[in-house]
């Protein structure tokens, strides 16, 4: 009977260590994996939301270009100082010559 009880603990204690060295390696697996799937998510959030500021910023440089054409295009002009009494009227300068009237009926 001892020889029986011999084996079936040799056989138990083969079978843990089996289990042991089985799950000793799994387990690692498996946790790299997780953590190699969320950065993988983490990095795909991080991409959609780089590539949707880099078209943001790529719209603004185009209505940027745009404006900056029209300036060049503005100063090329044979009007130039048309432009320049215009945005110095808009700001509220005025000739040596002229006098300025205000409107003070509106003002209550």
């Amino acid at each position: 009977m001892k020889n029986k009880n011999v084996k079936k603990s040799k056989s138990v204690t083969s079978q843990s260590k089996f289990l042991f060295k089985k799950y000793f390696f799994v387990i690692p697996i498996v946790v790299v994996s997780l953590f190699s799937a969320g950065i993988l998510i983490s990095q795909s959030a991080n991409l959609s939301r780089l590539e949707k500021q880099k078209a943001d910023y790529e719209m603004q440089l185009s209505e940027q270009i745009n404006v900056n054409k029209q300036l060049e295009a503005q100063l090329k002009s044979d009007n130039q100082d048309a432009y320049i009494e215009k945005k110095a009227r808009e700001k509220g300068y005025v000739k040596s010559n002229e006098i300025v009237f205000y409107d003070v009926s509106s003002c209550k």
